[in-house]
């Protein structure tokens, strides 16, 4: 009699530790492509598919503040499917749903289209055939004007890691089990570690960054990122030659305005003028930047750029911590942000308007109750957002916020931490 071994998930052999990510929330999306000219996307009453759900640690917290919308997660892992399930029937939720499937089979056990689709985590680590299975999924089943966030391993920066996550595989391929080997894992890197500690060189000191991150990350994150069969970093011009494929076009990171995804707005117009834009200029961008991550906004192609208006301004939310520190030498207000970087109040109209915001923090007020001529400082405001330096919002946490009890009580013990109504994490107070 012929044997039959079982094939288990290695999501289900060892589930994936997954967070709340900030930037996937649909209002954070939603501005992204507002302030770079794309689609306007709703602010409530949307739909929400997200790929890759886990055990819904980022979807269940976005469906309990909004309750307003309808959210739908698929995952292959059957266990990450049920905790999701768990977790939502403590919260009583019915704005939520878990499918489990994967990305070739899902289509038929959805319905309709959705305003937006997330994949956090999944691009990069299934097999090409899956990925393709993925776009076509997500080209169909996103609505004309939808946002489609997707995020991958980037070349350049991703081949060092990709290096260690070879070695790494070499050194523990003969452990089978998933967990021992991540346990091996790390202690083949904090060995690795030790030895370079004392080398000044540039390489070794990156190269121990590296091995020093693989210690402290979750077994989880070392077994699925380092220890899976299917990893694959990609170039952004190879990134963009896959989704155009599919009619699909980049929007913007969203992470635009975090240091992850920051980059020098003059780096372009510089390559450009000094001809060393190489194949494709992005490309090059992310060789001289070290990118190792991107988290593009897609849409369907044709849409037309349109710069937000004054008017559409006007309604965002402004949010500021900046705390009033004096005056500079030229006798202007200036403003510390805690990171410790200075704002300087050259006009009337920023200087009342932050006076205004500082004691709301970490509530805010639409541009046009903070700032009287808000066509005046749109420029300014938009440049202080993409720096970190205040916040912009579609909407505030009085508008999308509950009773925080049930989902905090949930998540501290699962995690040591609860998500606000902005999706951010905060630590739980034992």
């Amino acid at each position: 009699m012929r044997s039959v071994m079982a094939i288990v998930d290695p999501y289900d052999e060892l589930p994936y530790r997954s967070l709340p990510i900030e930037w996937t929330a649909p209002e954070r999306l939603a501005l992204a492509s507002l302030l770079h000219g794309g689609p306007r996307t709703p602010r409530e009453d949307y739909t929400v598919l997200e790929l890759g759900c886990a055990d819904g640690a980022n979807l269940l917290p976005m469906a309990y503040h909004r309750r307003h919308s309808t959210f739908v997660g698929v995952d292959g892992a059957h266990s990450q499917v049920d905790v999701a399930n768990s977790a939502k029937a403590r919260l009583r939720l019915s704005n939520v749903d878990f499918i489990h499937a994967d990305f070739i089979t899902a289509d038929a056990q959805l319905d309709g289209q959705f305003d937006y689709i997330i994949g956090h985590g999944v691009f990069s680590w299934v097999r090409d055939e899956v990925r393709d299975a993925l776009l076509r999924l997500c080209a169909k089943r996103l609505r004309r004007g939808g946002l489609l966030y997707l995020n991958y391993n980037a070349n350049p920066g991703w081949k060092v890691r990709g290096m260690v996550r070879d070695f790494l595989l070499a050194q523990t391929a003969p452990v089978t089990d998933l967990r021992a080997r991540a346990r091996a894992a790390q202690t083949v890197a904090a060995r690795v570690v030790s030895s370079l500690t004392a080398g000044d060189a540039p390489y070794s000191k990156l190269i121990a960054s590296e091995f020093a991150f693989i210690c402290e990350s979750d077994l989880s994150y070392v077994a699925h990122e380092y220890l899976a069969t299917d990893n694959h970093a990609y170039w952004r011009s190879e990134f963009m030659t896959l989704v155009r494929a599919h009619a699909l076009e980049f929007v913007a990171d969203a992470d635009f305005n975090y240091s992850s995804g920051r980059t020098p707005e003059d780096l372009v117009p510089r390559l450009v003028k000094e001809e060393i834009t190489g194949q494709a200029v992005d490309d090059t961008v992310d060789l001289l930047c070290y990118r190792q991550l991107h988290s593009p906004i897609l849409t369907q192609c044709s849409v037309v750029r349109q710069s937000p208006s004054v008017e559409e301004f006007s309604g965002l939310v402004v949010a500021s911590c900046l705390v009033p520190c004096g005056l500079n030498g030229d006798g202007n207000p200036m403003f510390r942000h805690p990171s410790g970087y200075q704002v300087e109040a050259k006009e009337e109209v920023i200087h009342s308007g932050f006076l205004r915001l500082h004691p709301l923090w970490p509530h805010g007020l639409p541009a046009a109750a903070a700032f009287h001529d808000v066509g005046r400082v749109m420029d300014d405001l938009k440049l202080l957002h993409r720096n970190g330096l205040i916040e912009l919002r579609y909407v505030d946490a009085n508008e999308c916020g509950s009773c925080l009890e049930p989902l905090k009580t949930l998540e501290a013990g699962r995690g040591g931490y609860f998500t606000t109504p902005y999706h951010t994490r905060v630590a739980a107070v034992a």
